[in-house]
């Protein structure tokens, strides 16, 4: 028993840094496209930016509305946290994976994982950066650049980033799989407006970074072996036909 979870730790271990590798290279092969998609998309949020105040004044009339708006708000940000997801995510996909022979659900499980962590990671230093007031916060909106304190990190939504980038590789590879995980990933960024800590805008530059990510990583799921590996360089024929009949 032993032994085999230490071979299965291993073999996760392998395909993360596989997994890794081929996101690098991807995104070394790719980084002109990447960056205009990249562009393109958060100029097409940021005309929406004028839209963020009408959505909040939209949810705080859900809440008076419905008062168990928030009581829900808080449960699916609970189960929406990195830990209380995407961890058990990984765990159920890497098993059943493991339980059926299929070799795409158990990359599938890794490219899942590695998706939430890059892209909550990009989104906790972006926000960093950006120091964007949360609606909650006393302050005019607008960016006010790098802030360590909480209030000021709003831009984008760390919550939404790690379930979109849990749900997204999904997506691509299992849309059986995937739309469900990705409709539970965006109630998830519902609950963060519900619960005044960010606005639409925010949630909707999580779902780029996830994208970004989500992209290289479901590619890699769906390879056999070795992606990105060079081909042996073959020999001339003249060479080919002496080796195999040596003098």
């Amino acid at each position: 028993m032993l032994a085999r979870c230490l071979h299965e730790l291993t073999s996760i271990r392998r395909d993360a840094v596989e997994a890794f590798q081929y996101l690098t290279r991807w995104l070394g092969a790719f980084t002109p496209q990447l960056a205009i998609g990249l562009a393109l998309s958060l100029a097409a949020i940021w005309v929406l930016h004028p839209w963020d105040e009408l959505m909040m004044e939209r949810a705080a009339d859900f809440r008076k509305d419905v008062p168990q708006a928030i009581l829900i708000a808080r449960w699916l940000s609970y189960l929406g946290d990195f830990l209380g997801f995407n961890v058990l995510l990984f765990v159920i996909l890497r098993v059943v994976g493991r339980t059926l022979g299929s070799q795409r659900l158990a990359r599938l499980a890794v490219a899942s994982l590695l998706c939430a962590c890059l892209a909550g990671a990009a989104a906790n230093v972006s926000r960093t950066l950006t120091g964007r007031p949360r609606p909650s916060t006393p302050l005019p909106d607008g960016l006010y650049g790098p802030s360590l304190h909480s209030s000021m990190h709003a831009l984008p939504s760390a919550h939404a980033a790690t379930a979109f980038g849990g749900a997204l590789p999904a997506v691509m590879i299992d849309p059986r799989i995937g739309v469900p995980l990705t409709l539970f990933a965006a109630s998830v960024g519902w609950s963060r407006m519900q619960l005044n800590r960010h606005h639409l805008t925010d949630v909707l530059v999580s779902l780029i970074l996830a994208w970004s990510f989500s992209l290289p990583l479901s590619h890699w799921a769906l390879q056999r072996r070795h992606p990105f590996r060079k081909a042996a360089p073959s020999l001339p024929s003249n060479e080919l036909a002496t080796s195999r009949h040596p003098l």
